[in-house]
């Protein structure tokens, strides 16, 4: 991890980092609780895994967000909305937030026997979706029928017809070689834009002096871009794979996708309030992004 060596060198060897990798020590949905109670002293969960502690980390798979560009959404969180985010993450989690988010990559569908080429082509298929209200909602609104599913249960699911397709990333369905299970298509449809959140326990960033924890700081603001770029990379590299074993990507076309953010943006106050999202915050994420958009 380029964020261990980089600490270790700055700092003369005073902070020491030995990683854990793909869930070896917790999975992601376990991280924030082992962080809150000094279990692990960093980690980096997604929006996702924050949801249960705090509804606001919901926002980024909310309507407003479908369809836009990444560069709007790393400027949004690099902003005064991710400050506050940030605020709520770090008082409810008893957390330090170091710095700006990085990417995994936008959420896409992924289907075995239908192309998807406009969003209104996913009506009355059989989704499989993670779990979310906000994520259950979208599928819903597109008049798909969302599924949720073990991601374990995924490759059985397909090859059995159980579900017509998937959301996921193309760097996902790569890495699970869900081709060999029947995934034939890719729609990048922009739904979400997810995300991890680099993070380090109270206890740990307590027990450092004010001139390391502005280190480990510098140090990360330093690497985000980097980071950020390499996750692209990644995606657009397993995007390729895909494609070499057989996986055809359609990319939509955007006054379709501005037609379906309009009609998904209809059921956003509702699932505003039926996640607990405190409306101030949600208000503030509009504008900010309406400012950047416009």
């Amino acid at each position: 991890m380029r964020l261990g060596e980089e600490l270790q060198e700055r700092s003369n060897g005073q902070i020491e980092v030995n990683v854990y990798s793909s869930g070896s020590q917790y999975s992601g949905a376990t991280v924030p609780v082992a962080l809150a109670q000094g279990a692990i002293d960093m980690g980096a969960p997604l929006h996702q895994h924050l949801t249960k502690v705090i509804p606001e980390a919901n926002v980024p798979l909310l309507p407003m967000f479908y369809g836009v560009e990444p560069e709007v959404i790393r400027q949004l969180w690099d902003g005064p909305a991710g400050d506050r985010l940030n605020e709520l993450i770090e008082s409810k989690l008893n957390v330090k937030v170091i710095g700006g988010y990085f990417d995994l990559g936008y959420g896409s569908v992924f289907t075995t026997t239908k192309k998807i080429v406009v969003p209104s082509d996913m009506d009355g298929l059989k989704m499989r979706v993670p779990g979310g209200a906000a994520t259950l909602s979208r599928y819903e609104a597109l008049g798909a029928v969302p599924v949720v599913i073990s991601i374990s249960d995924v490759p059985q699911a397909l090859q059995r017809g159980a579900v017509d397709g998937i959301w996921s990333t193309q760097e996902s369905v790569r890495s699970s070689k869900l081709f060999d299970s029947g995934i034939k298509y890719g729609f990048e449809d922009r739904q979400a834009f997810l995300q991890y959140v680099p993070m380090i326990s109270r206890k740990a960033w307590d027990s450092y002096p004010p001139d390391l924890q502005d280190l480990i700081q510098t140090t990360w603001n330093d690497l985000v871009s980097e980071a950020r770029k390499n996750a692209l990379g990644l995606q657009e590299e397993a995007r390729q794979s895909n494609a070499d074993n057989g996986i055809e990507t359609v990319d939509p076309d955007p006054e379709a996708l501005a037609e379906t953010r309009a009609k998904l943006m209809a059921t956003q106050p509702a699932l505003i309030e039926e996640l607990g999202i405190s409306k101030e915050f949600a208000e503030l994420v509009e504008a900010e992004l309406a400012k950047i958009m416009n």
